[in-house]
């Protein structure tokens, strides 16, 4: 994935297939730049694989150093 500047976006829809072996579905969509649309799509049966995805999307958006830095618990 490549690095973000500025505003990127990350949409998870997810949705359960009954009658399935693994019935979670997460459709990930990744826009690097918001102005340019989506530019990646992941859907997977595995929520670590969907995790993944957020992660390293929020690894790739470089942030400016004046900004606040928000740490989640």
């Amino acid at each position: 994935m490549q690095e973000a500047t500025g505003v990127a976006l990350l949409t998870i829809r997810a949705w359960c297939e009954d009658g399935s072996d693994h019935p979670l579905r997460a459709e990930v969509k990744i826009a690097d730049d918001v102005a340019s649309g989506f530019k990646s799509t992941l859907i997977s049966v595995n929520a670590e694989a969907a995790v993944e995805a957020v992660r390293e999307f929020l690894d790739s958006v470089r942030c400016s150093s004046s900004r606040t830095q928000i740490v989640l618990p």
